[in-house]
């Protein structure tokens, strides 16, 4: 289904809906720094992989380190580019996309607040986690931009734009 060409009629998208898409691209960005810390550190990653399968020879393990490193930034530049996209289509006034961005920050904030409480709970400790501090602050940055750019979606001069971009963004049904 392809969907509409931009009218002349469409309006720029306000202020909140531009810094939120900014906030959302940020977001991912800085859950990427988180990612990249932790592949960065390849020996922990040898050595949780020698602790879940200790019969695997050196060399298989190095090997499933490095792909789980591949994979890891492979994946994290994926989100950056689905996030990037969908803010795009979002801030273009398509109702869809921001839909899927309101389900993934709920998620997404709604995981980060889950993962604060535990830690503040003790439950990460007694689970045998190790949390650091660089863990806590990227987790409480990634946190505020998604509650954030969710609270700019909903601002009032957002929440006009997409009631006057939704005619034009509707996929179209044949008339029967």
């Amino acid at each position: 289904m392809a969907e509409p060409e931009v009218t002349p009629e469409a309006a720029p998208a306000p202020q909140p809906l531009q810094l939120a898409r900014v906030l959302w691209i940020a977001s991912t960005v800085v859950s990427m720094a988180r990612a990249l810390t932790k592949l960065s550190d390849r020996e922990a990653i040898m050595n949780q992989l020698q602790a879940m399968r200790p019969d695997l020879p050196f060399d298989q393990v190095d090997s499933a380190a490095s792909a789980s490193v591949f994979m890891g930034l492979a994946m994290s530049l994926g989100f950056v580019a689905i996030y990037a996209w969908l803010s795009s289509r979002m801030l273009a006034g398509f109702p869809w996309a921001r839909m899927v961005l309101v389900a993934f920050g709920v998620i997404g904030v709604s995981l980060n607040v889950l993962g604060l409480v535990g830690l503040a709970g003790g439950v990460t400790a007694t689970a045998g986690l190790q949390v650091t501090t660089l863990d806590v602050v990227f987790g409480t940055t990634v946190l505020a931009l998604d509650a954030t750019a969710l609270v700019l979606m909903f601002r009032r001069e957002s929440l006009a734009y997409f009631a006057k971009m939704a005619p034009l963004r509707m996929p179209r049904r044949p008339s029967l």
